[in-house]
């Protein structure tokens, strides 16, 4: 995965979380994804290339963002939300912004991808020439987005490997 950097601990809570930067026209932004207190092996991250990701999202068939799936950079930086976006990517390593959440039905009959959280984040990429960046999504759709939309050359990892649990240290 090109975007992997590698672990962060943030310093106020000690948590730690696989942190991914991700080039676009008009600086390095960051994003990251932590451990949760459960479904650590469920939970996959896909690094994506953009336009096949978006050619995917555009196939889904119940969308509600159909007019931002098939829009283009003018169209997403009118949205009002897409503000929200820049902001939260201006904080840069030190706070990152947190994968897209997406599901790709491996047994749909027209494979497509679809948004729980994320849409402007994705857009905010998009809009500024991302090529490529991960996204979060459940193990059973991982291996089909990856196919579908994964980078070439690279595989989908559980959020378990990417960001293994704290082993307490024994006092000394």
């Amino acid at each position: 995965m090109e975007s992997y950097l590698g672990l962060q601990a943030w310093a106020l809570n000690g948590q730690r979380a696989a942190l991914f930067r991700v080039r676009t026209s008009v600086a390095d932004v960051y994003m990251s994804v932590s451990r949760s207190n459960y479904g650590n092996e469920e939970r996959a991250v896909v690094e994506v290339d953009c336009a096949r990701f978006f050619r995917l999202w555009r196939d889904e068939p119940r969308s509600e963002h159909a007019r931002l799936a098939n829009g283009n950079p003018q169209i997403w930086r009118a949205d009002p939300r897409f503000e929200l976006a820049a902001e939260g990517f201006s904080f840069g390593e030190q706070d990152p912004v947190p994968l897209a959440e997406v599901s790709c039905p491996a047994s749909a009959a027209m494979p497509y991808v679809a948004f729980t959280d994320g849409v402007m984040r994705t857009l905010w990429l998009a809009a500024y020439a991302a090529k490529s960046f991960p996204v979060e999504c459940g193990v059973n759709d991982a291996e089909a987005l990856q196919r579908l939309a994964g980078t070439a050359g690279n595989r989908w990892f559980s959020v378990a490997e990417l960001v293994p649990p704290q082993v307490a240290r024994a006092p000394e």
